[in-house]
């Protein structure tokens, strides 16, 4: 009872604080560091949606085509097991706004990924609100008290450091919205663990649905949830809540399951995590070109089809009419690979996942290292002072998904974008427990003038460029790639017409193809066939003419009416090739092929 005592005074001496450090301000104080550092967020929103890209990769134009694919109601082609449905469907809705450009395409994205922004920063606002009450012991049934300001600034900078310096809002992708679905699924999940309602617990199977369309990481995630449902109300004897979530989110992944078995003629409920897990566990070749081997991984059934060997030239415009087949399905052209499972591997593919983790923490070092001076901080302060008043849920419960989410990653692939929101709430961690001391202490007010500094000079380090375009009213698309897609088109190359293309690695980006509406069918230039011969297999083109004009009969066997050849390490001499004013672009014009009634081919 003495303990239960002083719990409560504590808690009443909390609040009791609260409201005297500001008196005055009351209502407007808390209000006003919302709007304040939301405007601030959205600002830098703005900057990094807007001006932070230029030019198109393979997983942005994968998505892109993905949303034609909607639009045009070829489903069995759009519910691809790499790519899920939820963001570009988003897209095809939003695309209807705006001109059927590739100018309008991205303006769409551009307020699509901005609006998805916005949501996931009310998403973490929220989500914090709640974290800071059972952190602080007070109970989750009770109405939502507004964030001090003190953790709404901490968490404008923790916010925008990670969302515009390793989760990006220009990049088009899934990314965000997950970040966005984890944090409202988070605060549901912690209501729904002290008040077990009926719309709680469908809400959260409803977002863990939504989710796994998003991105099948939500899998993962959900069983993380569900797992923790059933320890902490398993003990309560609570199991409807637990079976109603489990039951809205299995709807989601029976019918979107089934939609995708269809569509591959197999039962799957997608096929990027085995995948992944062949390409930077095992190092299966990935990208283009592999045609089975070495002997444990098999064979494909229906590989990129290879036409010569030197210098290699590979096929692929069919069955997919999209920019670049080899990346729009890569479960196609893999069929048939085998799934190893080796320790060695695992363990070698962790390590490299931290090595790679490095360079995500150097992307937002500044903030990094304030966070890790905060926890230092944190922790000492915690050992002057007297223990707090129990938490309604035990810490680690409130960052168990994050955690579980990052470390997943660090299993199979890193990369900043994947584990933002989980950096976001894992970095807030330090400014909750300084959230306890007083208002005016000296060490609070250190610490939010040292996380502030950071994020000003992080930020001005990766928002340099867009800041300086924005001023600068840079067009964004205009110039490198763009400048070769209005080349082509200028030329009268016409929407859907088949392409070849040269380039000393492979199509992964490939703006220009996207912008003219082009479709890659074959191609010199790989990652997984040979990689160290690539200029040399560009020399051999080039140089000599016979070799060159086998090539460009390949070329126009597969419907090739255009060969482009980009970022050519040296100056091309070869006749009938033009130059792309302003860039390091050649193109050239091939003449149709005829087929005579005998079959064969003739120019």
């Amino acid at each position: 009872m003495g303990k239960l005592a002083l719990a409560l005074a504590r808690i009443r001496k909390y609040r009791d604080e609260q409201q005297r450090a500001a008196p005055s301000a009351g209502w407007n104080l808390h209000h006003t560091a919302q709007l304040l550092v939301g405007a601030a967020v959205m600002i830098a929103g703005v900057l990094e949606g807007r001006y932070g890209k230029s030019e198109l990769f393979g997983d942005d134009i994968s998505y892109l085509d993905v949303a034609n694919m909607i639009r045009a109601g070829d489903w069995r082609i759009a519910l691809n097991p790499i790519w899920s449905i939820g963001y570009p469907w988003l897209i095809s809705v939003v695309r209807r706004w705006f001109p059927a450009t590739p100018h309008g395409e991205l303006a769409a994205v551009f307020w699509l990924n901005l609006s998805i922004y916005f949501v996931a920063w009310i998403g973490f606002l929220w989500l914090l609100r709640v974290m800071a009450r059972s952190l602080r012991g007070d109970p989750l049934r009770e109405r939502d008290s507004p964030l001090s300001p003190f953790l709404v600034i901490c968490a404008g900078c923790i916010f925008v450091t990670v969302q515009t310096g390793v989760g990006r809002v220009s990049t088009i992708g899934p990314d965000l919205l997950v970040t966005c679905i984890f944090f409202f699924a988070s605060t549901v999940a912690l209501k729904v663990f002290s008040r077990p309602t009926v719309s709680n617990s469908v809400a959260l199977g409803v977002l863990l649905g939504v989710g796994f369309l998003t991105k099948a990481i939500m899998l993962t995630l959900a069983g993380v949830f569900f797992g923790m449902m059933v320890a902490l109300q398993g003990r309560r004897r609570l199991v409807a809540p637990f079976f109603r979530a489990v039951g809205v989110f299995l709807l989601f992944v029976v019918v979107y399951g089934a939609g995708l078995s269809w569509a591959l003629g197999r039962p799957t409920l997608g096929e990027a995590g085995a995948l992944n897990f062949a390409f930077h566990v095992n190092h299966l070749s990935h990208w283009m070109g592999w045609q089975g081997g070495p002997q444990e991984f098999g064979s494909p059934i229906h590989p990129v089809r290879m036409l010569r060997n030197d210098p290699p030239v590979f096929a692929f415009g069919e069955p997919f009419h999209v920019t670049y087949p080899p990346q729009f399905n890569m479960v196609y052209w893999y069929e048939g690979y085998r799934q190893v499972f080796s320790l060695k591997n695992l363990a070698r593919a962790f390590v490299g996942n931290l090595h790679d983790l490095k360079y995500v923490f150097q992307e937002i070092l500044p903030v990094t290292l304030a966070v890790m001076v905060c926890f230092c901080i944190a922790f000492v302060a915690k050992m002057r002072t007297r223990a707090d008043a129990a938490p309604s849920l035990n810490p680690w419960i409130v960052y168990l998904p994050s955690i579980v989410g990052f470390s997943f990653y660090l299993l199979v692939h890193m990369e900043g974008r994947y584990v933002a929101g989980f950096l976001c709430v894992i970095g807030m961690a330090p400014f909750f427990a300084l959230d306890r001391l007083p208002v005016r202490s000296l060490i609070r007010t250190g610490a939010v003038l040292l996380l502030v500094a950071a994020t000003l000079f992080n930020s001005s380090e990766r928002l340099h460029g867009a800041i300086r375009s924005a001023v600068a009213g840079t067009d964004m698309q205009s110039g490198g790639q763009w400048a070769i897609a209005e080349y082509l088109v200028k030329m009268n190359l016409k929407a859907g017409d088949k392409v070849a293309s040269v380039a000393p690695r492979n199509d992964f980006p490939c703006t220009w193809a996207y912008a003219s509406r082009s479709h890659i069918v074959a191609a010199i230039g790989n990652d997984a066939f040979d990689p160290q011969s690539q200029v040399r297999d560009l020399h051999l083109f080039f140089d000599h003419p016979s070799t060159q004009q086998q090539v460009l009969e390949l070329f126009r066997e597969q419907g090739a009416v255009a060969v482009v050849a980009t970022d050519i390490p040296f100056e091309v001499s070869s006749p009938g090739w033009q130059h792309v004013p302003g860039s390091q672009a050649w193109v050239r014009f091939l003449e149709p092929v005829e087929v005579t009634s005998k079959g064969s081919t003739e120019r």
